[in-house]
């Protein structure tokens, strides 16, 4: 038996989280059911089931991590065609008998925020309070065995505001998926070249709307996190970037003996970005991060599509107050 690492991709949205749970929809209970419809394995302790982390309802992921022993040379797109659409398989790695996912070297998180007028001066200057070894007893629950944690870093980035390139590149893409659709052709992976006959217009896809895309992306490195604790360091740099706190404050937070009651931020907006380990490299799939790249233009489709409906309907009901 030959023991493998998998890197997992998914969209948290329509989860239960990753752990299962009975009778409800969770990212690892998909993935054993598959892995047992394909025969990779049979029995989990024997099979030696492992994972990285289990991220919470709603979180997203690029680079969560599981491993397990099989018999039978384990294939990336056989397992992604039978997966749901919102869970996909990017990488593999070749690991040692007793390779355990949850010693990461690193964990690499991003949370998006969307607020607008945010203090970015005074969340870098916060970023740095929070890097290094703390004890995060008020960012989890109290009961944590080991609550001293090491946060190897935090950037702040702001996207391209100009023209926007990170979405705009993504433009003749979801042109493409508009003409597929309005033509009922199924989806094809492939190229990506735009074309004259495929038009945005009527979808909600102008350039405007791809021109106004704001964000703020919080990058949080560090080798293991509690639970809920970047969700809750993620609500101190929201009320400091709205000066509803002062960074002085923030101090006492890190000692175990006061207790505050810090409501941690929505998950939706949480990606495990990457898990990386010590002298383990991933191999990417090509075919399988197109698939899922093209999963997610898809989603964005439908979405647009959603909004610009809404709108209309929303621009109706307006002319029908006014009218009355």
């Amino acid at each position: 038996m030959k023991n493998v690492a998998l890197k997992i991709a998914y969209i948290g949205t329509h989860f239960h989280g990753f752990q299962r749970q009975p009778n409800l929809r969770t990212i690892e209970g998909e993935i054993i059911y598959t892995l047992k419809k394909l025969g990779y394995i049979d029995d989990l302790k024997k099979s030696k089931f492992k994972i990285a982390g289990r991220t919470d309802r709603g979180v997203h992921s690029l680079g969560n991590v599981i491993s397990f022993m099989s018999d039978k040379e384990v294939l990336i797109n056989q397992i992604n065609h039978k997966l749901p659409d919102d869970i996909q398989v990017l990488a593999k790695a070749p690991v040692r008998y007793g390779f355990r996912p949850r010693y990461a070297l690193m964990r690499y998180y991003r949370y998006i925020f969307f607020e607008e007028n945010l203090d970015i001066s005074s969340m870098e200057r916060l970023s740095k309070l929070f890097i290094g070894e703390h004890d995060f007893t008020n960012f989890s629950k109290r009961d944590q065995k080991t609550p001293v944690r090491k946060i190897d870093n935090i950037n702040i980035i702001i996207p391209k505001n100009e023209k926007n390139e990170d979405v705009l590149k993504y433009k003749p893409i979801i042109e493409e998926s508009i003409k597929y659709k309005l033509e009922n052709k199924e989806m094809v992976l492939g190229g990506c070249e735009e074309s004259n006959e495929s038009s945005s217009e009527g979808y909600g896809f102008n350039q405007e709307d791809m021109d106004n895309f704001d964000s703020i992306f919080i990058d949080v490195y560090g080798e293991s996190f509690l639970w809920n604790m970047i969700r809750k360091m993620m609500r101190i740099f929201l009320l400091v970037g709205k000066n509803e706190m002062d960074i002085d404050e923030v101090e006492k937070f890190f000692n175990p003996n006061e207790k505050f009651n810090i409501k941690p931020l929505e998950s939706e907006n949480l990606i495990l970005m990457d898990t990386s380990y010590n002298n383990i490299k991933f191999k990417y799939d090509d075919y399988a991060c197109e698939r899922f790249r093209r999963h997610l233009i898809d989603n964005l489709f439908n979405y647009k599509m959603n909004q610009s409906i809404e709108n209309n309907i929303l621009d109706s009901m307006e002319k029908i107050l006014n009218d009355n």
